[in-house]
């Protein structure tokens, strides 16, 4: 998929027909995590409202945005630091024509090295989850030797 103008970026509506939560006309709330630089998967509100881990990661983020300023040589981890970047919420918006589109977070385009026009992603479904891929991510697993997977 290509990544346009403003990081948006369109699902494939086969994808969004095998997620229930993406229905309706109406934007939708999510939650997008990044499990690294060239992976993310989008959680409905209700399910990162019940998920324990999602919700420990949210207490977690919630402690590194309160965390006091302690000096001016004193610096966060880089981890930690990062930490706020990995769980966002985002909208997923139903277009007339186009279907369900999705805007990334500048940091998350950022991270993945996305470029409007220039980039594309992929997206698959997996776990029951729709997850956003780079095409480098894709390209690596794809020259490990089938011998290696079997």
């Amino acid at each position: 998929m290509a990544v346009e103008a403003s990081y948006r970026v369109r699902l494939p509506q086969p994808l969004c027909n095998q997620v229930d939560w993406i229905t309706g006309d109406k934007p939708i709330a999510a939650w997008l995590l990044m499990a690294n630089s060239s992976r993310c998967r989008l959680f409905s509100v209700t399910e990162a409202g019940t998920d324990s881990d999602l919700q420990s990661l949210g207490v977690r983020i919630a402690e590194e945005l309160s965390a006091h300023y302690t000096g001016a040589l004193e610096f966060q981890d880089p981890d930690s630091l990062t930490l706020t970047l990995r769980l966002v919420q985002v909208q997923v918006k139903r277009h007339e024509t186009s279907g369900w589109r999705l805007t990334l977070p500048r940091p998350t385009a950022a991270i993945m090295h996305l470029i409007p026009g220039k980039s594309s992603i992929a997206a698959m479904l997996v776990q029951g989850h729709i997850e956003l891929l780079t095409i480098e991510l894709l390209r690596s697993a794809a020259n490990a030797p089938l011998s290696d997977i079997f």
